[in-house]
């Protein structure tokens, strides 16, 4: 707009995913090219808004972005969710069944394999799993499923304009994500008032799930019990399943994360999350 249209407003850029993680999945001439185009273009930007630490970390380290960059996490409308969760869903919940749940799209760097993994190892355990959501790899993901023998365990809930009728019934969200910017299932896990458990992805879970720690630091080896949720290392299924088997067993722990999930996700309340916005526009 800038450089080839001669536009003289103010431009904003909005990041909303970690560019240099989701840039490793793809060729070298695609990364080269990517990168490119991130700089060529960012650096006439106004302003750049990323909704994450360690997004705006990536930003100018790896891309050696000079443009002001703003961190505004992403709101969600917790009236929404309150006025929602009390719709019946068509699945009938189990009361002698733990539930875990993961809502999203089914594509790759979700990683729903990792979860259908690690759930199997759990499989013997008075559990069950709900995958709310639709895409390119449902096919795939129901073929796993079948494979494993787990028909009678994972339940496809498909696409729902309102998960959080699910979500508020099971005990434990998961996410299971290679990447993400922002994850707002997160919030909106905590904002059902339900223990939640993430992969230690760049960026974001770290940041909304154990925000005294060094943002840097990455779960390895094992899970992490942060302060408002557990993290575990990225496509690990031996530590998800551990982490889904510690909420699953440890009663008081859940309790914890029940009694801190609410008040957290007030936190990221579109009235809250507004005025930032507000600020940033009147800077320029």
């Amino acid at each position: 707009m800038k450089s080839f249209w001669g536009y003289k407003g103010h431009v904003i850029m909005c990041e909303r995913t970690h560019q240099t993680t989701m840039q490793q999945s793809h060729s070298t001439i695609y990364r080269m090219f990517s990168k490119f185009m991130v700089m060529f273009s960012y650096k006439r930007a106004d302003l750049v808004l990323a909704n994450s630490y360690a997004m705006q970390t990536d930003l100018i380290e790896n891309f050696k972005i000079k443009t002001p960059v703003r961190v505004i996490y992403n709101p969600i409308d917790l009236h929404f969710i309150k006025t929602h969760v009390d719709e019946v869903p068509d699945f009938v919940f189990d009361k002698n069944s733990f539930h875990f749940v993961n809502v999203g799209g089914f594509r790759k760097e979700k990683n729903h394999l990792l979860l259908i993994q690690a759930f199997f190892i759990l499989k013997n355990l008075p559990v069950k799993l709900l995958i709310v959501g639709g895409g390119v790899m449902e096919a795939e993901l129901k073929q796993k499923v079948q494979d494993m023998g787990l028909m009678d365990k994972i339940t496809f809930c498909g696409f729902d304009k309102n998960p959080f009728k699910y979500v508020s019934r099971s005990d434990c969200f998961v996410l299971s994500s290679d990447v993400e910017g922002f994850p707002n299932v997160l919030i909106e896990g905590l904002a059902c008032g339900i223990p939640v458990i993430s992969t230690d992805c760049s960026s974001g879970p770290r940041e909304l799930l154990a925000p005294a720690t060094d943002l840097h630091h990455r779960a390895i080896n094992n899970y992490e019990i942060g302060e408002y949720g557990i993290l575990t290392p990225v496509n690990d299924v031996s530590a998800l399943a551990a982490a889904m088997k510690k909420m699953y067993e440890d009663a008081e722990l859940r309790n914890r994360f029940r009694l801190k999930a609410a008040k957290r996700a007030e936190q990221f309340d579109v009235d809250e999350i507004k005025q930032y916005f507000h600020v940033a526009f009147r800077g320029l």
